[in-house]
């Protein structure tokens, strides 16, 4: 009589483990790639509003191709805030992309860049590379950010909002 209970009691268990598992798939699901319907401008009002712009200059759509690989005309949105002097770490890259399969893309170029710019600064940039260690990337449905600042996360939490 026990193993028929212990076995019904290994099948409830086994059961609700398979409920949890879908409802977080579901949850992955529906919040990872959520399409943002948010205007452009008005997530960059969001994100430039609680960063100290006046260390970066505007980059051209040929220093977004530069420094990221990435081809402007292929978003929706892009734009790119990045040190004035050599000595600089703070940069701002924000993308919306056209389609959520090009998080990827995105997510690897600016990766990439947050490397180079590490390499950049190991070993005599301490200040910058710590500011890099700290910095966010942060991929939300057709919406990108990569964030090397002071105050990252703060920067960060203001784009989640604008969205």
């Amino acid at each position: 009589m026990k193993t028929k209970s212990m076995r019904l009691t290994a099948l409830e268990i086994v059961k609700w483990i398979l409920v949890a598992l879908i409802a977080l798939f579901l949850v992955h699901s529906f919040t990872g790639n959520r399409i943002s319907k948010a205007d452009f401008d008005t997530v960059w009002d969001a994100v430039s509003a609680d960063a100290d712009m006046s260390k970066m200059q505007e980059g051209s759509n040929q220093m977004i191709r530069r420094l990221y690989g990435l081809d402007p005309a292929q978003f929706d949105g892009i734009r790119l805030y990045y040190p004035k002097t050599n000595m600089g770490a703070e940069e701002i890259l924000l993308v919306k992309m056209k389609d959520t399969k090009d998080q990827e893309t995105v997510q690897s170029a600016m990766e990439s860049r947050k490397k180079t710019q590490m390499n950049n600064f190991n070993g005599y940039g301490t200040y910058q590379y710590a500011m890099l260690e700290k910095s966010v990337i942060s991929i939300r449905g057709n919406y990108a950010l990569f964030v090397s600042a002071d105050n990252a996360a703060a920067i960060d939490q203001a784009f989640e909002n604008a969205l």
